[in-house]
């Protein structure tokens, strides 16, 4: 490809006692040295301008002062329209800011650019007025308002009083800058090679407040508007607290992504321990044994556990129901064959049957005995029956044997 545009070149420019600023997008290489030609003199300027600033014994006003009502019969349209024209003097800078830094820029350009972040169109300076529609007269009077010296520079700004004070904010900004150094930038190039600011460079000075728009009022409906997250640790003793988890249980679910999941299965109507394990315990139990459980969504969890809460699974099941559903299958299809398939009747054949095949340890035991043989009976119904229906059919046999 050829022409402009092909290619873009940042340029990095230093020199001793000054700064390193680097130049973004040359598009003519055959403009290379020139451009760090025009950056060399450019800081070479600003080092003398400063120099002569501290020999002089200049200093930057911090407090512009609203000029508007000298302007309302200006020839000058920007100041006559303008809803707010603000001036801020420089002590002992006067001639310094009109002084030439690069071909057609001078210190003024500098400190425009800056302004020009916060929207305004530029600015006005003593070193180059009367011009632009600005009279001899509108000067004097301008520089009796501020009790500037001759030796004094004004700068005035005209635009939206928001738009103004933000300018006026950088060009204090940049005008107490030219009495210390040569400010690291990055800055663009401009036709011929001469330069412009964009930003600081990248670093601690880069930590600014946007420019490019201007600032928006927080006021103190807008900050008790505000609903701030809670707290993870909030999070934790409110588990603990209001649904009787423990505290490592609870932890883990409240730095889940299904911690929500789970309030609204328990608000539901849900137990907090049987939504605890559907959304946490169960999945990290599945997932060490490579389930992926991943691929469970929290609409089908909690699906799963209105289907135990309906009666149409045991939740005892859920595990086997969580694999099926992560293998691919449909919670339709995994519920069917999972379905209770043992009635009450046929759960108090097999408790007995159980509990007769052990009676000697039953009479030992005795109601001890029902934690051992829960497990025995359950694995035998394979989760098919809810486990408080084998326990209440486990603790009538033992009772029965026992003749309590």
């Amino acid at each position: 490809k050829r022409g402009i545009g092909t290619i873009r070149q940042d340029v990095n420019v230093s020199i001793r006692d000054g700064a390193r600023v680097e130049i973004k997008g040359v598009q003519e290489l055959d403009l290379l040295a020139e451009v760090v030609r025009r950056e060399v003199r450019r800081q070479v300027q600003l080092l003398a301008i400063r120099d002569e600033l501290i020999t002089r014994g200049a200093s930057v006003e911090v407090l512009p002062v609203e000029v508007t009502h000298l302007f309302k019969e200006s020839e000058a349209k920007i100041l006559k329209k303008a809803k707010m024209v603000l001036a801020l003097r420089l002590n002992r800078f006067a001639g310094l800011v009109g002084l030439e830094i690069q071909p057609g820029r001078r210190l003024g350009s500098e400190m425009s650019d800056y302004a020009k972040k916060c929207g305004v169109g530029g600015l006005f300076h003593t070193d180059e007025l009367p011009a632009y529609g600005v009279t001899a007269d509108e000067v004097t009077t301008l520089r009796e308002a501020l009790s500037a010296n001759d030796d004094d520079c004004i700068i005035i700004v005209a635009d939206t009083p928001d738009r103004c004070r933000c300018a006026m904010t950088q060009i204090i900004r940049r005008a107490k800058l030219a009495l210390i150094e040569v400010p690291k930038e990055t800055r663009k190039m401009l036709e011929e090679g001469s330069t412009a600011y964009m930003r600081p460079l990248p670093g601690a000075a880069r930590m600014y407040p946007e420019t490019d728009v201007l600032p928006v009022r927080i006021s103190e409906k807008d900050w008790t508007a505000l609903e701030l997250p809670e707290l993870l640790s909030d999070r934790i003793e409110r588990y603990m607290r209001d649904y009787g988890l423990a505290r490592e249980v609870a932890r883990q679910l409240a730095y889940s992504e299904r911690s929500l999941a789970f309030e609204e299965a328990v608000n539901a109507g849900i137990k907090p321990s049987i939504a605890e394990r559907a959304y946490n315990s169960t999945l990290r139990e599945l997932s060490r044994d490579t389930v992926q459980t991943d691929k469970i969504s929290n609409a089908v969890i909690r699906g799963v556990l209105d289907a135990v809460q309906a009666g149409r699974a045991a939740k005892e099941a859920i595990p086997s129901i969580l694999t099926a559903l992560a293998g691919g299958k449909s919670l339709d299809d995994t519920l069917a064959d999972l379905a209770p398939t043992v009635s009450l009747t046929d759960l108090d054949v097999i408790v007995e049957r159980i509990v007769n095949e052990r009676i000697e340890f039953v009479k030992e035991r005795g109601k001890a005995a029902a934690g051992p043989l829960m497990g025995i009976v359950m694995k035998e119904v394979r989760g098919s029956v809810d486990g408080k229906a084998v326990s209440q059919a486990l603790q009538a046999a033992i009772a029965k044997i026992l003749c309590i």
